[in-house]
């Protein structure tokens, strides 16, 4: 899949080969602690918009508590909520193509309906790990696990995936690597995250 504008021409005539990379949502290297459609077993015990789900929503990175978190397009903020059990705290953004997902967030530096530049900085990481706040509440960590993903149009949220698309193939090579990759001295693990079942009446990112 590709998005229109990786195409589109610029005043000059020239075409803009960097336009199918979103910007990262973090700055510098990070290490993925959880790839896209991992843990299936794990995941499939939770419905997602009513159907079972099928493995990892996203990509995770182990990141600084506290770090400044990135637009990774133009667009407008769609909303800010909790997903308590879950995503926690997160923010939505609405884009030409689609929408981009940033979860695990701590504080919010925009508003719900704000419009925002690619690269602005829209929030901080949280202060607690995703992956193991039942066991370290109320204590902060000095890094933390941040989920994001993406949504490319036309999406469906009954898929089994929450309508949510691998974003790693959109972003510009050499932001994140594998754990391994890195040396053993570098190696970074986290467990699954934990999610929040449906029920009546709950509202999904």
């Amino acid at each position: 899949m590709s998005f229109k504008f990786a195409s589109q021409k610029l005043l000059s005539g020239l075409f803009e080969p960097e336009g199918i990379y979103l910007t990262a949502p973090f700055e510098d290297e990070l290490p993925i602690t959880q790839g896209w459609g991992e843990s299936p077993a794990y995941y499939g015990q939770w419905r997602y918009n009513g159907v079972p789900m099928k493995g990892h929503m996203g990509i995770d990175v182990r990141i600084a508590a506290g770090a400044r978190l990135f637009a990774m397009d133009a667009g407008k903020v769609t909303e800010i909520s909790i997903d308590r059990g879950g995503f926690e705290h997160y923010i939505k953004i609405e884009h030409r193509w689609g929408e981009s997902f940033y979860a695990n967030t701590g504080a919010v530096l925009v508003e719900s309906g704000q419009s925002v530049a690619r690269g602005e900085a829209i929030a901080t990481t949280a202060q607690m790990d995703l992956a193991t706040r039942g066991a370290s509440a109320g204590r902060q960590s000095a890094s933390v696990i941040f989920h994001f993903a993406i949504r490319v149009l036309p999406y469906n949220r009954y898929d089994g995936w929450g309508g949510f698309t691998d974003p790693l193939p959109y972003l510009a090579p050499g932001c994140v690597f594998l754990p391994e990759d890195a040396g053993d001295d570098a190696r970074v693990s986290a467990p699954p995250h934990p999610m929040t079942d449906d029920r009546p009446g709950l509202r999904r990112p």
